[in-house]
């Protein structure tokens, strides 16, 4: 029997990071979800295996919440957590440059940047939990390399999503300074069919919308595939290595 591992699910009330805990649940795992307000989606998810289920409060757009939620973590008693997947992100639709507020961008940049980067920060601070992966919810619209122009709406989206590729692999080579052994990844899901996704948009999606289930299952082999000497690097759920 396959040993039984910890996974930490930040942002998992519904959509991808639902489908993670749905997941690493019926494959006998132990996981510790996180929702800004745990709701009947997730509780339901998690109803009949409260033994290896736990949830928590975390909204990543707001240090307090994040600090609260790492001192609940370390209450809990749990000593190690073998993967973190920081799924917790927005997409409001259209954020163009032209058009955009001051407080639209700021929302972006909090939650799917600032947030995510400091959770992981908390997470690691803590002496008392050894992290072994934390990986972090990226997207194509992040890469600069490869820069989809013909997405109109996401610029405020897409340079959050930059701003946090840049960030982690920052932490990566902190990490690797320090001589720590957490291993630090950017993903790119795939064009998922959440809730966050269902948008009307004016171009086809290379290849189609793909479910949850798919890749969820995809990115979980990823995650567990990936050791110390790929840390920094980004991939998408096909396990291909995507550029920044």
């Amino acid at each position: 029997m396959a040993e039984t591992k910890t996974w930490l699910i930040v942002g998992a009330s519904r959509g991808i990071g639902l489908e993670f805990v749905r997941q690493i649940l019926a494959h006998g795992h132990r996981v510790i979800a996180t929702a800004r307000k745990p709701g009947s989606a997730l509780e339901a998810v998690v109803r009949d295996t409260a033994e290896r289920a736990t949830v928590l409060e975390c909204d990543v757009s707001s240090g307090e919440s994040i600090t609260r939620f790492t001192e609940q973590l370390v209450k809990t008693g749990v000593k190690k957590i073998d993967y973190v997947v920081i799924n917790a992100g927005i997409l409001e639709y259209p954020n163009r440059t032209l058009e955009m507020s001051f407080d639209h961008f700021a929302r972006h940049l909090h939650t799917n940047t600032v947030g995510p980067i400091i959770t992981a920060q908390k997470l690691l601070q803590q002496t008392e939990v050894a992290i072994g992966t934390i990986a972090f919810m990226s997207s194509d619209s992040g890469s600069t390399q490869r820069f989809l122009s013909f997405e109109d709406g996401f610029a405020a989206y897409g340079a959050s999503k930059a701003a946090l590729n840049q960030a982690l692999r920052h932490m990566a080579e902190e990490l690797k300074r320090k001589g720590r052994g957490t291993v630090i990844l950017a993903l790119h899901p795939g064009e998922v069919a959440t809730d966050m996704a269902n948008i009307e948009i004016t171009w086809e999606i290379d290849g189609g919308q793909i479910s949850a289930e798919e890749s969820v299952r995809g990115m979980l082999e990823v995650i567990q595939e990936k050791t110390i000497e790929r840390t920094g690097t980004f991939w998408t759920w096909e396990n291909v290595e995507y550029p920044w």
